[in-house]
């Protein structure tokens, strides 16, 4: 049964493809008036001015904003350009490109779940975060969930001697994002996203 012949359609893996190494860097604040309104045309507007201006080339480029139209609105927007690695410290901080330097930064992806957990905010990653300490996701004062315990000595839940959420009437729970009375991974809360599957 096994050396029967098996019809085999078009295999949708192939061909095969390394994965992408390019790293996702955002040139802010580039002139509406000079840029086209399509995003097919970025790639060919883009490519020869950042290469003559740091001898870099990019591999694809596309708006911040997905919403090309509410960039026609605008002054000025951002787009993502694509580069390899080894061209990246090349083009941070800025590049002088449409007769003006314009700030350069890489992209840092988050989704609408995506919650860092020094600070607690949603949309939220690691370079971006500018919280100097951490914030206690059970209290939010300012120290690790491993650091929290109730200040209560006698405390009927025994927070004082570990980690316990609304332990008290001494030490009730409060996330900093939205200051309610709950933990900052409550799926309940206002901040988060509607279908965030977080626990408490």
């Amino acid at each position: 049964m096994h050396n029967q012949p098996f019809p085999v359609r078009e295999n949708p893996w192939l061909p095969f493809q390394l994965a992408p190494t390019s790293v996702q860097l955002a040139i802010h604040s580039l002139p509406v008036y000079d840029m086209p309104h399509q995003e097919e045309h970025l790639f060919s507007c883009l490519s020869n001015f950042i290469l003559n201006s740091k001898d870099v080339a990019i591999s694809a480029a596309h708006f911040l904003n997905l919403n090309s139209q509410s960039c026609i609105e605008k002054y000025s927007y951002s787009v993502v350009v694509n580069v390899q690695p080894d061209s990246v410290q090349t083009m941070l901080l800025s590049i002088y490109i449409y007769s003006n330097s314009r700030t350069v930064e890489k992209v840092c992806s988050s989704s609408p779940i995506t919650q860092y957990q020094k600070c607690w905010k949603y949309r939220h990653v690691k370079p971006l975060c500018k919280a100097e300490s951490p914030i206690c996701p059970l209290c939010s004062l300012q120290h690790s969930k491993a650091e929290h315990c109730c200040l209560n000595p006698s405390c009927p839940s025994g927070s004082n001697l570990k980690a316990i959420l609304n332990c008290c009437l001494a030490y009730p729970a409060r996330y900093s994002n939205c200051g309610r009375a709950h933990s900052a991974r409550s799926r309940d809360c206002p901040e988060g996203p509607p279908s965030t599957n977080a626990r408490v």
